[in-house]
Order: C-alpha cells, then sequence, then structure tokens
C-alpha cells in the first residue's frame, strides 16, 4: 500500500493528522518541512498529500506548484487556517483536490481522504475494456494513458481538468449544470463551490486554444453549466 504524505510544521497538529490516518487503516509518512517532503517525495511515491499551505522556507501552493510541473499527479487535500477565496482559487489552479480548515475534526478529515481517494481509485481502475481512445474535432483522448492530444500534439491537463472534458465528451450535445459536474467530478462533500468548476472550465479552455465567445469546444449555458455541443454552434455562448 503506498503511504499517504502528511507535510505540516506544527508537531501537535502532524500527530493528530497521523494518528487519524492510521486509524482509517491507511500508512502514514510525516514531514515538518516541505523541501524535505519534495526531496523524498520519489521515493514514498504517495498515494495523496495532505499538505499544510502556511509553513516556513516553502508554502504549500509552491509545493504543489512544484509537484505538478514534476508530473506527479497523486491527490492533494489542503490544510490550512486561511479560507479566503484567492488562495482556494490560487490552491484549485495548481490542481488541489480538496481544503480542510483548521481547527478541524479526525473524523472528517479521515472521511474526505478516503473520498478523494475513492475517486481517484475508481477514474484508475475502470472497466479497461471501455478504453478506447476517443475521437472528437481535432481532439484524442486516450482514457488509456489518461491523456489528451491536439492535432497529434499532448495538452498537459490536471486530473481534474482531464475528468471535467471526459465527462462533457461523453456527455455530448447534454448540457450538463455546474451542480452536476461538482457532484461527478469533486463529489458532494466538496466545500469549494460552483466557482471551482468555473475556473476548471476556464483552465481546459485555454490550454485548448478554445474562445469562450466562439467556443470550438465548450459551449456556456448561460445560468446553467456547460455542454460539448458537435452539431451546429450558432449562437454558441450567447
Amino acid at each position: 500500500m503506498r503511504p499517504i504524505c502528511i507535510v505540516e510544521d506544527d508537531d501537535g497538529i502532524r500527530e493528530l493528522i497521523k494518528c487519524s490516518i492510521e486509524a482509517g487503516g491507511y500508512e502514514a509518512v510525516c514531514f515538518e518541512d516541505g523541501m524535505e517532503f519534495l526531496v523524498e517525495c520519489k521515493v514514498q511515491d504517495p498515494s495523496l498529500v495532505i499538505l499544510d499551505i502556511m509553513m516556513p522556507h516553502v508554502t504549500g501552493l509552491e509545493i504543489l506548484e512544484r509537484l505538478r510541473a514534476s508530473g506527479y499527479k497523486m491527490p492533494v487535500i489542503f490544510l490550512t487556517a486561511k479560507t479566503g477565496e484567492v488562495d482556494k482559487v490560487k490552491g484549485l489552479e495548481l490542481g488541489a483536490d480538496d481544503y480542510v480548515t483548521k481547527p478541524f475534526g479526525p473524523l472528517e478529515l479521515l472521511a474526505r481522504v478516503k473520498a478523494v481517494l475513492r475517486r481517484y481509485s475508481a477514474a484508475e481502475t475502470g472497466d479497461i475494456s471501455k478504453r478506447k481512445p476517443i475521437k472528437m474535432f481535432d481532439l484524442e483522448i486516450n482514457t488509456e494513458s489518461r491523456t489528451v492530444s491536439k492535432d497529434s500534439a499532448k495538452i498537459d491537463l490536471t486530473f481534474k481538468e482531464y475528468e471535467v472534458l471526459l465527462f462533457l465528451i461523453k456527455n455530448e450535445n447534454i448540457a450538463i449544470s455546474r451542480d452536476i459536474l461538482l457532484d461527478k467530478i469533486w463529489g458532494y462533500d466538496f466545500d469549494g463551490g460552483t466557482r471551482t468548476v468555473d475556473m476548471h472550465i476556464k483552465s481546459i479552455r485555454h490550454k485548448l486554444g478554445d474562445d469562450a465567445a466562439n467556443p470550438k469546444y465548450i459551449e456556456t449555458v448561460r445560468g446553467f453549466g456547460y455542454r460539448i455541443n458537435s452539431g451546429d454552434r450558432s449562437g454558441a455562448g450567447k
């Protein structure tokens, strides 16, 4: 079993998290310094990272940015005393999966860990026989390697961006509400709000070179959500 890595500089909080994780049947490996974790990350190969934002030397946001830049795609839960929208927006843009705000209950944290791991496990261990490349427009979605290409050039999407795009494509021509996307991709217990969906759509569009005002791929259904429409696009985004 791959461990869950805990990166937290407060000794008491770190020990509380460790006990909670181990009580749930998981292996926990602790780090009080972000740089130490980055050095050991490849060796540990964590199944999930619980990451404090406010730490000396290097912040949790900086650690996540370095992880994603290095190609690590394991789920990350931020642990933070900061509740400002700017912090959440930045973390979600970098590919965070959830937030737990201090002070927190051990059972709440464990429940969120289990929920995130379930979502990742379901995405990674789906029916292999159904994992055939999906082609739409000039895009190719390889469900085996979980990669997206445009005109044969790879598009670097985060785990959640890939899930959002794939869900929309699988529901081609159907308008999907923000609430449904939030529930299906992040889970009912996610506390990020529907703005999370909009931020991920914006990032996907940017990476695909899509124009929100005249979209080729993802249409905005005003006041409702989004749709991938393979047919007539007259009036798209209006």
